[in-house]
């Protein structure tokens, strides 16, 4: 992007100048020079392009059928959060979704993949996914991460480009440099619903989150979920009942609902159960919340490399997140060759509509 382009962009509010420590870069908060949402241009004027909203499909069978007409690929959905990873002036960065510099990934990416691949093409961007228990953003993760986080690459493209790398072009990269990945099932065609059946529900039966198809060539992509992912999104979030809009927890009772008509599940008691316990549980635990801790939150710990790096990330979260954030008491403390954050999301319309119904107000419906 040109400098007149990106100074025209700033002025009317459609690109923001940022920085992260020695990289002063603008980050697009809306379309520009056919340039999406969230991407990032660098002071050399080279774009590191937003990555794309991917379509849900309500229905595997239908959905595949309206979609596809030749080959697509099946790999698995991870529950973790979006990032692109590119080099700048010898230092490797992971930009988050809307196009910042995220501080906790950015610091961990020494732990997470081995940097040989830019090293033979330093214009090549990583889109990954960053899941694991200790992330600092979400509260779910996938069942194969039972500690800290790890990286799943997903996509491959240049700077300046939003092409993907093919398929194969990409499997010969991970293969060749030893890269995290997601699972890569393999390539169908539209008429193998039976076999994509099979395979969702062994990731439901793993408490996996899905599978996102790539159609070869020009063909789209689209995700399919698990009906355990409705579920679980919902017990972890029911204790957010009030902060989240409606719209939350009703796209997910009718995916889970359109899953279990799809694949033989209606009027599953166990279904039924676990879709009650998941509303419940949180709910009761922000009730325990507010009666021992007078607040109603969710914690987060993570781990950092760097002792500054947490100190970049708590700045970034209290800038951009629209909640308020307490810190635990000592943190970031040195843990071995870590230094550990922990800290709260309080729910502020939770923590007061229960803080005023414990406090025995009376209400009218």
């Amino acid at each position: 992007m040109d400098d007149h382009e990106l100074a025209e962009a700033v002025e009317r509010g459609r690109a923001i100048q940022d920085r992260f420590e020695a990289l002063g870069y603008a980050r697009l908060v809306d379309a520009v020079a056919g340039y999406p949402r969230g991407s990032v241009v660098l002071p050399d004027g080279s774009v590191v392009v937003g990555y794309p909203s991917i379509g849900r499909l309500q229905s595997l069978a239908a959905g595949l059928r309206r979609h596809y007409s030749g080959p697509f690929w099946a790999e698995e959905k991870i529950d973790g959060f979006n990032v692109r990873i590119f080099r700048y002036a010898d230092t490797l960065y992971a930009l988050s979704r809307g196009g910042f510099v995220c501080p906790f990934s950015t610091d961990r990416l020494p732990d997470l993949l081995d940097p040989a691949i830019f090293d033979a093409e330093p214009d090549i961007v990583l889109c990954a996914e960053i899941a694991g228990p200790d992330n600092p953003y979400l509260e779910g993760h996938p069942p194969q991460v039972t500690e800290d986080v790890a990286l799943f690459v997903f996509d491959m493209m240049y700077r300046g480009t939003s092409e993907f790398l093919s398929q194969d072009e990409k499997m010969a990269r991970i293969e060749r440099y030893g890269l995290p990945s997601t699972r890569i099932f393999g390539r169908y065609l539209p008429e193998d619903v039976e076999p994509l059946r099979k395979l969702i529900l062994q990731l439901d039966a793993e408490r996996s989150e899905g599978l996102v198809f790539k159609g070869e060539g020009d063909a789209g992509r689209a995700k399919y979920v698990t009906g355990w992912s409705n579920v679980a999104d919902i017990e972890l979030c029911s204790d957010q009942l009030l902060e989240l809009p409606p719209g939350y927890f009703t796209k997910r009772l009718l995916r889970l609902a359109l899953f279990a008509r799809e694949h033989g599940r209606l009027a599953d008691p166990e279904l039924e159960r676990s879709l009650g316990h998941a509303f419940m549980s949180g709910l009761t635990h922000a009730v325990e919340r507010s009666q021992t801790m007078g607040r109603v939150g969710v914690q987060f710990r993570c781990r950092f490399r760097e002792r500054r790096n947490a100190g970049h990330f708590m700045r970034h979260v209290r800038a951009t997140g629209g909640h308020r954030i307490r810190l635990a008491e000592n943190t970031p403390r040195r843990e071995g060759e870590y230094w550990v954050l922990e800290f709260e999301r309080v729910l502020e319309r939770m923590t007061g509509t229960l803080a005023t119904a414990l406090a025995g107000a009376s209400q009218f419906d």
